[in-house]
């Protein structure tokens, strides 16, 4: 894979700040073995056999932007609860 800087954001994330976490979500769950959705180039040793997978983030951190990049991976947004009816106690100083 190839180093770049320009991402494309999709519009089922909407902002920058989303795709970051989402991205970087799946790249933790890349680490611990999950299976990639698109298709990975892995490493040859010099006899032609495939090498484990790597650990480092910065690899998996590419794959996971491309498969946010790509729509493969789904989020659910998180409900945001509000209390309307708070009681304010005041502290006593003594």
């Amino acid at each position: 894979m190839t180093q770049r800087t320009i991402v494309r954001v999709p519009e089922e994330i909407a902002n920058k700040y989303r795709f970051v976490v989402v991205a970087g979500k799946r790249c933790e769950q890349l680490q611990r073995g999950a299976f990639p959705k698109v298709e990975v180039v892995v490493p040859v040793n010099k006899h032609g056999q495939a090498q484990d997978a790597p650990k480092l983030a910065s690899f998996w951190g590419q794959v996971a932007v491309a498969e946010v990049e790509e729509n493969r991976i789904a989020f659910e947004e998180a409900e945001i609860l509000t209390i309307e009816d708070t009681t304010v106690v005041p502290i006593s100083g003594e």
